[in-house]
């Protein structure tokens, strides 16, 4: 974090800024894992003005390199001192201009509401936005066919159910562990 000389006018701002600032209430919703979020949206209208209240302006620089997305967020106070965010980089699953678009704007949307400290419901830590829907069919591996590709590459099953477990918790699916279990079977030349 990098931060003006002084933040005293800044912090007195803050600090009234936030027993201003009420619970930003979700307005949108994710078909694709049935949970509500407070879109980009309706965090900033429901906190530019009280940030404009308190002389408190917000600004995020996006940046990129063709494959990951950065956001740096600035909070600046009309005494001309700041605050400025580490960058949060993002690695979008698509590449193409919805893909960054969407990464950019889960990225402001979670750096600002963290930056400021707001409070926008519940979380899942990003779990759903970061794993790809997976469509169930037949040829799916099964647990029985991870652990023989677990044991060929480890020689035991030590920790595999703890490992499945937290894949399963984390919204992995059994297609993505295989894929997984491949790739590291492979770069260890086993077949």
């Amino acid at each position: 974090m990098n931060k003006s000389e002084s933040i005293t006018e800044l912090s007195k701002a803050l600090v009234k800024f936030n027993g201003e600032v009420s619970k930003i209430e979700k307005d949108s919703s994710n078909p694709h894992f049935k949970n509500r979020y407070a879109s980009l949206d309706r965090i900033v209208d429901e906190i530019r003005p009280l940030l404009q209240k308190n002389g408190l302006s917000i600004m995020q620089f996006p940046s990129g390199d063709g494959d990951k997305v950065t956001i740096t967020t600035v909070l600046l106070h009309e005494s001309g001192e700041w605050i400025q965010s580490d960058p949060l980089t993002l690695n979008p699953t698509k590449k193409d201009p919805q893909g960054i678009g969407s990464a950019t704007t889960y990225g402001r949307r979670y750096q600002l509401s963290s930056f400021l400290s707001l409070n926008t419901g519940e979380d899942d830590d990003g779990n759903a936005a970061s794993v790809e829907p997976v469509t169930p069919n037949v040829s799916q591996p099964r647990e029985a066919t991870l652990k023989a590709k677990w044991q060929k590459g480890r020689g035991s099953l030590e920790g595999f159910d703890e490992w499945y477990q937290q894949q399963k918790k984390a919204g992995y699916s059994e297609q993505q562990m295989d894929s997984y279990l491949t790739k590291k079977l492979t770069e260890k030349g086993v077949s």
